[in-house]
């Protein structure tokens, strides 16, 4: 073991400094507890997810953070547009104009500045973070964790806590080891996305939007993330991808030509470096907590990014997992029904936006959503939960279910008119 791997007993380890655990681990160091984080890359780095939901605000003002985060100079988000790929016809939800919305507008964030605010923001707290360490393995016992991994220069150290938060993103350290991992049936993915410049987007009042393009068997998001800088996603279902037989350049770049509401935009556009390719995403692990061990963010599930939800559901949990530990040592128990109410609540969160994602590939959902019609203000409603309210009202909760009997209904009766998407 390392000289400079357990030189002192930690109260919490956590496992990813993304959005997730830096979360956590400044909730926690802020009540005074000792917190090791383990990020296995050097910060700052490039993420996919830039597009950040209003909601946010409250998390940020939460941890201390907002001024940080207000005054790096990120692009103002006030609505996002919805375009059918012929562009015939489109939808915009603007944020400010919800009933049941507390928060009007939101950012869109180049992930690598982000999530570097905070990082250091939770080392500022009093966390201590070790970029460049890989976990290699853990061992959870009666009285403690015990985590493995290697420094930069590969050098092997272990410590240990008394509780360990995995928020180690897509790459599901705890619960791959454990094969809790469940993909959601028929709704395999894979999105290939980069950054352009020279890209036509909106401007005016609607400066700033994010456009979601939905196409007859996938979709585009295009995130303005400065004045001349946008990135641009195209997600599609991966074994379309793998029966083309070609290479995602050659996917993205045709698809953009067969799609309108896109190419139009992208008369002037140049790739910013490489396209990246992302696969195998919507799954949840069937189990988030166990004695002494809490998964957070993308370690306790990821859904499609179409609604932008990523972010501030990885902080939502991080967050409540944090004060859910801080609970358990209070009390010095390694289980607590709090720490199981975390996992209910981290599951209804995703469950609101699963049902959207879920509906927004069937036809008869869509053509209701692109022909918004805010009676009994159900439109308000959908606002709310795509601006990210996750704690639903009655007067939200009723509406939204309302507006999803109606899509059902659609399907075998003409609630909206015939539209194609293509």
């Amino acid at each position: 073991m390392s000289a400079s791997g357990n030189v002192r007993d930690w109260d919490v380890i956590v496992i990813g400094g993304g959005p997730a655990g830096s979360s956590a681990a400044t909730t926690l160091a802020q009540s005074g507890r000792k917190v090791l984080v383990l990020e296995k890359e050097k910060f700052p780095r490039f993420h996919i997810g830039e597009s950040l939901l209003p909601y946010n605000r409250r998390i940020f003002e939460e941890l201390g953070v907002w001024d940080k985060i207000s005054q790096a100079g990120f692009m103002t988000k006030r609505g996002a547009q919805f375009w059918m790929g012929n562009a015939t016809r489109h939808n915009r939800l603007d944020f400010s104009a919800g009933s049941f919305t507390e928060f009007s507008e939101s950012l869109q964030v180049e992930r690598a500045k982000f999530d570097q605010i905070l990082l250091d923001h939770a080392r500022e707290a009093g966390a201590e973070v070790r970029e460049q360490s890989t976990v290699i393995a853990h061992e959870v016992g009666s009285d403690q964790a015990k985590v493995r991994y290697r420094d930069a220069a590969g050098n092997a150290a272990e410590v240990c806590a008394k509780f360990l938060i995995d928020a180690s993103g897509l790459g599901n350290f705890s619960a791959n080891r454990e094969s809790v991992r469940e993909y959601y049936s028929g709704h395999k993915k894979l999105a290939i996305f980069g950054h352009f410049s020279g890209v036509q987007m909106p401007e005016g009042k609607e400066k700033g939007d994010i456009l979601i393009v939905r196409c007859k068997n996938s979709w585009f998001w295009l995130i303005p993330l400065s004045d001349d800088r946008t990135s641009v996603g195209l997600v599609v279902d991966a074994a379309d991808f793998k029966a083309s037989g070609k290479s995602p350049r050659e996917v993205f770049d045709e698809t953009v030509a067969a799609t309108r509401a896109v190419k139009r935009r992208f008369g002037a556009a140049e790739m910013e470096g490489e396209l990246r390719v992302a696969t195998d995403f919507s799954y949840r692990n069937t189990r988030l907590v166990s004695p002494r061990v809490i998964r957070v963010g993308d370690a306790s599930g990821f859904i499609d990014p179409v609604f932008s939800s990523g972010v501030l559901l990885a902080m939502e949990s991080g967050r409540q997992g944090a004060q859910v530990i801080d609970r358990a040592l209070h009390g010095n128990r390694a289980m607590t029904s709090a720490m199981k109410r975390y996992e209910k609540d981290n599951r209804r969160r995703i469950a609101i936006y699963w049902q959207f994602i879920e509906k927004f590939y069937e036809l008869h959902f869509t053509q209701l959503f692109f022909q918004p019609y805010n009676r009994y203000r159900m439109v308000c409603a959908i606002n709310a939960v795509l601006a990210g309210r996750t704690e639903l009202s009655f007067s939200v909760w009723w509406r939204l279910r309302v507006f999803f009997f109606l899509a059902w209904l659609n399907k075998h009766v003409p609630v909206a008119k015939r539209i194609e998407v293509n």
